[in-house]
């Protein structure tokens, strides 16, 4: 009896292993085949875009120039100009949410600002219906001011009234954060631009409503995760990698060209170096990997995430609204959210809604199909013009970034020399600039603006100079801020 259950057991461990060895040869097959198919399709749409119609490259995550988005919005409005063709304002919304008095205070500006700025756009703003109940402190306040909002222009405005969703047990500055995650759900709009109030917006954004519209969701990227390291591999990947230019002038002359002529560009739109959110040592194996495992689709968290160090920011948003994706917000995302500590809406979204490394892998899957059926959901917008930390400002080591924010790529001129550009460049180019100066507070916390004024202390500073003109420019978007808060009479 004895003999018999050895011999079971070895049997038994036999299978096992040979199971083993068969699952590791079958796996190593189709990563070599896929890395294969992978090469050969990089290759054939560097080739052959110029002539491709109708067919996206599903290998690549794209970046879009603000020369070029200001180059749609231009052939829009020319378009527009020759009555060739119309834009119903009614059908876009800039989006604001508001869970507190301050957060009503910054849409207040804001929604001023855009007015002023002359867009004609919706100003629609999500506002908790707990912040206006007789049971909170600052429900008069809050019911004055939204008046206040209303009266801007009560065509324009749109207020809508939701409610706040929570993280449980959670008492963090972003314990009501999830709440933006209604603006999946506005269908009443085509298309939105979703922007958190907490920053400084210098100017309208109304050419982002027209960028290309099969893109369901554009936002910058959180650029504050990349490093030198990361900037260095980037480059490298364009240049020697891929053996295409970095001179982005490049890109933005022969896009600028396509525009014109209404033919396709996202084919030639600058690519997200593969580096920056894969193992381009085995790119086949890390994009299977990213599938997410039995248990996540069982709605069971795991503590682990697929997502890649590139991940988008959640402050500057354009979405498309469905109801189709909001459901699958709420129906299976949403709960794993809540259950997952130090998890918010910038991890839904980059973990699961809209994962850079998992979208590679499904569109790949439904390319192979067939090829006409696949249309990208996705797109990198520039970071320095529409998702700029104010910390960002005095940080010496963010300065190369914010004179590239089309990463991997260098605005150089005709020799390939960079483009000079001071700190002050930078901030002109951007529109939209977050309060964001951690561990510092966010600037309605204080009384007045000498408590945070920012100073250059000689002995401190290696470079006095330079810290001088941060400081200035830091020390005009905080009293300015400070100046229009009064705006909002609380």
């Amino acid at each position: 009896m004895r003999l018999v259950t050895k011999r079971k057991l070895k049997f038994l461990l036999f299978i096992l292993v040979l199971g083993l060895i068969i699952s590791f040869t079958c796996n190593a097959v189709v990563e070599s085949q896929l890395n294969k198919e992978i090469g050969f399709y990089r290759g054939y749409f560097e080739q052959k875009k110029d002539g491709l119609q109708g067919i996206y490259n599903p290998l690549a995550i794209k970046q879009i120039p603000g020369k070029t988005i200001d180059a749609l919005y231009a052939r829009k409005l020319e378009k527009v100009s020759k009555k060739a063709e119309t834009i119903d304002w009614s059908k876009l919304a800039y989006v604001n949410y508001a869970t507190n008095i301050n957060y009503l205070c910054n849409t207040f500006i804001m929604f001023q600002n855009l007015k002023k700025y002359g867009t004609k756009a919706k100003l629609h703003l999500m506002v908790s219906d707990q912040m206006l109940s007789p049971d909170n402190e600052f429900s008069q306040s809050a019911n004055m001011l939204l008046q206040r909002i209303k009266n801007l222009d009560t065509e324009q405005v749109v207020i809508k009234h939701v409610k706040t969703l929570y993280k449980p047990n959670d008492q963090s500055e972003w314990q009501d954060s999830l709440t933006k995650l209604i603006v999946f759900n506005q269908t009443e709009y085509d298309r939105v631009i979703y922007l958190d109030s907490d920053a400084d917006l210098k100017d309208s954004m109304d050419e982002l409503f027209f960028i290309p519209s099969y893109i369901e969701f554009a936002a910058p990227l959180a650029y504050w995760f990349f490093d030198d390291k990361d900037l260095t591999s980037a480059y490298h990947d364009v240049k020697v990698t891929e053996n295409n230019p970095i001179n982005l002038a490049r890109y933005t002359e022969k896009l600028y060209i396509r525009v014109k002529k209404d033919q396709m560009i996202y084919n030639h739109l600058p690519n997200l170096p593969p580096p920056l959110f894969l193992n381009t040592e085995n790119v086949a194996q890390d994009i299977i990997n990213s599938r997410p495992s039995i248990l996540q689709m069982l709605g069971i968290p795991t503590g682990k995430s697929q997502s890649s160090k590139a991940k988008f920011a959640s402050t500057v948003m354009v979405i498309n609204p469905s109801s189709k994706t909001y459901n699958e917000i709420v129906s299976w995302m949403l709960p794993q959210i809540l259950r997952s500590r130090n998890k918010f809406d910038m991890d839904l979204i980059n973990d699961e809604l809209y994962n850079i490394k998992r979208s590679i892998y499904y569109n790949f899957k439904l390319f192979r199909r067939l090829n006409t059926q696949y249309v990208p959901k996705i797109l990198v917008l520039p970071f320095g013009r529409y998702g700029l930390l104010s910390g960002s400002i005095r940080n010496p080591n963010h300065y190369s970034m914010l004179k590239n924010d089309v990463l991997g790529y260098k605005k150089l001129d005709i020799e390939g020399r960079e483009l000079p550009q001071t700190l002050e460049d930078c901030l002109r180019d951007s529109k939209y600039i977050h309060f964001s100066d951690s561990p510092m507070g966010k600037p309605w916390d204080y009384k007045s603006f000498e408590e945070i004024s920012c100073r250059a202390d000689a002995e401190q500073s290696e470079n006095i100079e330079q810290r001088k003109e941060a400081c200035a420019l830091w020390n005009s978007l905080y009293s300015s801020y400070m100046a229009n808060k009064h705006l909002c009479m609380l």
